[in-house]
């Protein structure tokens, strides 16, 4: 049975007036929120933007609050917010004493989102980066994929005029489209919007901050000519999954020494012709028979982007789904459970900043341990931080951090192979499901000679 009363005495954290001004002695403080405040020191000394008096709820409380509660699946938002101010109580004392009820903890939340949320989402962003390199590149490329996932919300009137309602047509429904690490499921950044919101407008959004070596990694849902020059142009390398919704063209350069390659083909509407210029890509097919996949990249050199490689590296796509799968089934957060719109967008925003923190908490104890960071289990690390979340019993002494993080460190996933394939169950046909002619290879066609001439005159402009 777990002990949730709070405990203070040495677990408090004290000042320690020989160090000097505001710093205080975190060898007693409690291990997850030691962890978690690591993590959101961009909020340090971040005053409430809106208070016009002293707030209990300072954003760095209430950010930590927002977190716990991210992290303690299973159970409703009110004892969600019960567990997690009991495993406050020890850091915040006396005068640092934060709010005790839910609905002031949210209030803060809204209040306070239109600043601290953009500062978080920056700073993890940095913090990612850096772990990134910390776990290495997959063939000369950091691997990141992007795809979009729909979250069922409460039946209320509230979510509909704020999210609408989408793909199942009852319920309403949140878009969230993430970009995350395929190696460690690290979310490296998001977005969420409408039910009915564009995948390919969120990733538009996003695409300034990827960093310059990335190689990201899409299905067929991110097709269309304007997605792929506008990564391009922004000098974004991609490789992505085509069929036979997409239109291609070959032969549009006849003096060019691409006119050898059978694998270079040119994306060109023929509607933007005048005012467009044509997209220079090459076609990738991998596989045989029924199992064939054709991928299209703007990496047009073959030394650095084989096919053998290409087909390996897209594999690794699926990353994007086990966070999904660690997000709505680990984290439990398949279905929100705020009532009115504004909080269900804080709980969900939160809820993604929480397994961001949960990834790089694992991934830094697993390279203290000196362990591959590649194996990382999200379920039992959750396991240990909800552990030490509601155990409030252990020993009041500096070991208590010390196998908090030894605890940390042994969250692997298991060593065994699969044998046999892993078959999908039936699912229902939505709009999210993929059309047969998705299924296709691409179609292609020569170009005509008006198309060559008028590629020669952009050629000639760019020239000069």
């Amino acid at each position: 049975m777990f002990c949730l009363s709070g405990q203070k005495g040495r677990d408090a954290m004290k000042t320690d007036r020989r160090i000097g001004g505001r710093a205080s002695v975190s060898g007693y403080r409690h291990p997850l929120v030691f962890r978690i405040s690591l993590f959101l020191s961009c909020l340090a000394d971040m005053p409430d933007p809106k208070a016009k008096r002293r707030v209990r709820w300072t954003p760095m409380a209430a950010s930590i609050a927002a977190a716990l509660m991210a992290m303690d699946p299973g159970c409703g938002l009110g004892v969600r917010c019960e567990d997690a101010l009991r495993c406050m109580a020890c850091d915040f004392t006396r005068r640092r004493r934060v709010g005790k009820t839910y609905n002031g903890l949210l209030k803060a939340l809204e209040r306070q989102s239109a600043v601290v949320l953009p500062a978080v989402k920056a700073d993890l962003r940095r913090q990612a980066q850096s772990r990134c390199e910390q776990v290495g590149r997959t063939s000369g490329w950091t691997l990141l994929a992007v795809d979009g996932s729909k979250e069922d919300l409460p039946c209320t009137a509230d979510h509909e005029r704020e999210f609408g309602i989408a793909d199942n047509g009852v319920d309403p429904q949140a878009l969230m489209t993430a970009i995350v690490e395929v190696r460690t499921g690290l979310l490296w950044d998001w977005r969420i919007g409408r039910g009915r919101a564009s995948e390919k407008n969120h990733l538009l959004e996003m695409a300034a901050d990827l960093p310059d070596d990335v190689l990201l990694l899409a299905d067929g849902n991110f097709v269309g000519y304007p997605i792929w020059s506008a990564l391009h142009q922004r000098g974004r390398r991609f490789l992505i999954r085509v069929g036979g919704n997409v239109r291609l063209i070959t032969g549009l350069w006849p003096d060019a020494v691409t006119r050898r390659r059978r694998d270079i083909v040119c994306v060109w509407p023929k509607g933007r012709q005048n005012d467009a210029e044509p997209l220079t890509l090459r076609l990738i097919r991998v596989g045989s028979g029924d199992k064939t996949v054709h991928l299209l990249t703007n990496v047009l050199e073959s030394t650095r982007l084989s096919k053998r490689t290409a087909g390996e590296l897209y594999r690794l796509r699926w990353g994007v789904e086990l966070f999904y799968r660690t997000l709505k089934r680990t984290l439990d957060y398949a279905k929100l459970r705020s009532k009115a719109g504004r909080r269900a967008r804080l709980e969900l925003e939160w809820s993604l900043i929480a397994t961001s923190i949960l990834t790089m908490m694992g991934i830094d104890a697993l390279k203290r341990r000196r362990r591959d960071p590649r194996r990382l289990s999200h379920a039992q690390l959750l396991r240990v931080l909800r552990r030490t979340l509601l155990v409030q019993s252990l020993p009041a002494t500096r070991s208590r951090r010390t196998t908090f993080d030894r605890d940390l460190g042994s969250c692997l996933k298991d060593a065994y192979q699969r044998k046999k394939p892993k078959h999908a169950r039936h699912r229902g046909v939505t709009k999210n499901t993929p059309s047969p002619l998705r299924l296709k290879p691409p179609q292609t066609r020569p170009a005509t000679q008006k198309e060559q001439d008028l590629a020669k005159q952009y050629r000639q402009s760019n020239a000069a």
